[in-house]
């Protein structure tokens, strides 16, 4: 027999993902003028909400442990879907993380004209974020699959823009080694948000439905 109270469904997902959503806009200002104060401050706020999202995750396996056997399928399967979600903002939350950490590296070195084509990736990922979020806000598996499809073009600009980078690279463009090196883990972390934007979105209309 069921005892749990099902009012006690996770509702966590919908105040998250919207710190996330901020966080990622924040990052995109810190990139796009690379300010290096403001990635300073970006890297501490994220460390902050990654902590939060967390504990929001621990929480919902915390639920489903003790919850076993007096959980009903619908409760059970919420909090996996609560703790899953989780796991993926606080991974684009880490990628931000390490942007804002990069973006502080290379401030001085690079001018906004040496990772302008970075702007239109950075904005895809943003958007794939968006989608996936509101794919799931609005139950529509239409838009979870068109967020999969732009992670598709992502992940081919990427390579491409890769490319780009280490030709730069070894045609002496950059400062030094470092400086190279942390203009593709920005790259990276931007494509990462990519992926794991649709990694949310998709698997939250099958999730344990067989």
């Amino acid at each position: 027999m069921n005892t749990r109270d099902e009012t006690a469904m996770p509702d966590m997902f919908v105040e998250l993902s919207q710190k996330a959503l901020d966080m990622m806009n924040r990052v995109r200002e810190a990139l796009f003028t690379l300010n290096s104060p403001l990635a300073l401050r970006l890297n501490a706020n994220c460390d902050t909400l990654g902590r939060e999202i967390s504990k929001a995750e621990a929480k919902c396996n915390a639920e489903l442990m003790v919850g076993t056997g007096i959980m009903s399928s619908a409760m059970r399967l919420a909090f996996v879907r609560e703790a899953q979600r989780c796991g993926r903002l606080g991974r684009i939350i880490h990628q931000l993380r390490s942007i804002a950490t990069c973006i502080h590296e290379v401030s001085g070195k690079v001018t906004a004209e040496d990772v302008a084509a970075f702007k239109p990736l950075y904005l895809m990922a943003e958007v794939q974020l968006k989608d996936a979020v509101l794919s799931i806000l609005r139950g529509d598996e239409k838009m979870a699959y068109g967020v999969q499809r732009m992670d598709d073009d992502l992940d081919a600009r990427y390579l491409q823009e890769m490319e780009n980078i280490y030709r730069q690279a070894a045609d002496s463009m950059f400062l030094d080694f470092r400086t190279g090196t942390s203009l593709l883990f920005i790259l990276r972390s931007i494509e990462r948000i990519g992926d794991h934007a649709k990694q949310l979105a998709i698997p939250s209309f099958h999730l344990l439905e067989r």
